[in-house]
């Protein structure tokens, strides 16, 4: 009789304390956890469109050819350089003067890789020439304008210096996991913030349990994220 009492105190305190955990909000942990338990699942995500989302320029994320090369869309000349461990563009700035600056990082693998570059208030504004990263039989391995024909100056907003190029506003939310914008309206200023600088676990799955060296907690369910497939929204 005592032992059944026992048992049953036992697992009515389990199932009281599965119901408080539930009730926890779940929080961002980073695809680097995850892949502690879902190794097999990592395995298979590295290289894929998804880890190569966002990464920072080096010798081995950066396609494009930044040997001397030498791009004109129109009046307009851009020329590709290194400066050490640095991939460096000059190209027309803001004021419509030549520039050079410095790649921070890459966007995207295939068919076509774009570049971003640091602007003051935590902007990073995306090259408005692209490498086309398809092989040469294909007509790839060179550089290209992503709006052929179209004279953008400094200005419009697609002038890769203008808003519509913005990372922050336009492209990081689907290029990285848990992205915070952080924008600040009266210095129009960003502090943006990330948990996966790519697209990792979280990004679909919603953010992962705490995880501890006692009882795995469950978080309380998040919501799925939608994504875009080649047949629609999933």
């Amino acid at each position: 009789m005592r032992r059944a009492a026992t048992a049953a105190i036992a697992l009515t305190l389990c199932y009281i304390t599965s119901h408080v955990l539930a009730d926890e909000p779940a929080k961002f942990v980073g695809g680097q956890l995850c892949s502690g338990c879902h190794a097999a699942e990592t395995e298979r995500w590295r290289g894929s469109h998804h880890a190569l989302a966002m990464q920072k320029a080096t010798e081995t994320t950066v396609l494009g050819d930044f040997a001397n090369g030498r791009f004109e869309h129109l009046d307009a000349v851009t020329t590709f350089s290194r400066s050490g461990d640095k991939f460096m563009v000059n190209t027309e700035g803001p004021d419509g003067a030549l520039h050079d600056y410095e790649i921070a990082y890459t966007f995207g693998v295939y068919p076509l890789q774009q570049y971003l570059i640091a602007f003051p208030g935590g902007r990073y504004q995306a090259l408005g020439v692209a490498w086309d990263s398809r092989p040469k039989e294909q007509g790839g391995q060179r550089w290209f304008h992503l709006y052929p024909g179209q004279q953008l100056k400094p200005g419009n907003p697609l002038h890769w210096t203008g808003r519509d190029q913005t990372w922050n506003y336009q492209c990081a939310d689907c290029h990285s996991t848990n992205l915070q914008k952080n924008y600040d309206l009266a210095a129009n200023t960003y502090a943006t913030t990330w948990s996966d600088l790519d697209v990792s676990c979280e990004a679909c799955h919603g953010p992962g349990p705490v995880m501890s060296p006692g009882p795995r907690r469950r978080p309380k369910a998040a919501p799925t994220r939608r994504v875009p497939t080649l047949r629609g929204w999933a």
